[in-house]
């Protein structure tokens, strides 16, 4: 790919798997970056674009770029996470909609001269408010979010897993633990001496 080679931190390095191609792609030459990228190379992998980053055992969003060395990566693979973010946002949503519905049947009461009452109002708004108050917890515990993590010394960086096919992960995985396989036995790249790679048997 045009301009990968920017990237990277030694000009030796070679492009191994990519996560997010057609992102990266965009992220070369346009500079445009609104998702997430993964380059896993020879070295070390390349993490660009939205990503979560754990290193006191809770995930913070970050937006940027990130190197990790292939030497010090001790695992990978698929977790799940609640943000308690998300929790907060999903309780203010349901308050904001029951003060909003409270809102519209006041103002439905004063156009179309329909009379619901003020106690009537506010008691549908309450039932909403804790039907929603009661669902919110129930919805977050049973719809975490599924994220694609990889462990280091030191930390753990993941990202959301949606919009990429398992496969790929898993494909990304395999050449992952390839690549660190070759760094902690050197002799694995060497070439074979010239006899017997001629050599028919």
């Amino acid at each position: 790919m045009e301009g990968l080679n920017n990237l990277f931190m030694d000009a030796t390095e070679k492009e191994a798997a990519i996560l997010g191609e057609l992102i990266l792609h965009r992220f070369l030459t346009k500079g445009i970056l609104k998702s997430r990228f993964c380059v896993l190379t020879n070295k070390r992998v390349y993490v660009g674009g939205t990503y979560f980053h754990n290193t006191d055992g809770a995930y913070r969003i970050r937006k940027g770029e990130y190197t990790i060395d292939v030497r010090d990566i001790t695992s990978s693979g698929f977790s799940t996470v609640r943000f308690g973010g998300v929790f907060l946002l999903e309780v203010l949503f349901v308050i904001l909609l029951s003060i909003l519905t409270g809102f519209f049947l006041l103002f439905v009461q004063a156009v179309d001269h329909i009379y619901f009452g003020l106690d009537a109002i506010i008691w549908n708004c309450t039932i909403l408010l804790i039907i929603g108050l009661v669902a919110v917890p129930i919805f977050f515990y049973f719809s975490p979010f599924r994220i694609f993590v990889i462990e280091y010394t030191g930390g753990k960086i993941a990202f959301l897993s949606f919009g990429y096919l398992d496969d790929d992960f898993r494909m990304f995985q395999r050449e992952l633990f390839k690549v660190k396989d070759a760094c902690l036995d050197p002799s694995s790249q060497r070439p074979a001496p010239a006899d017997a790679a001629n050599f028919v048997g």
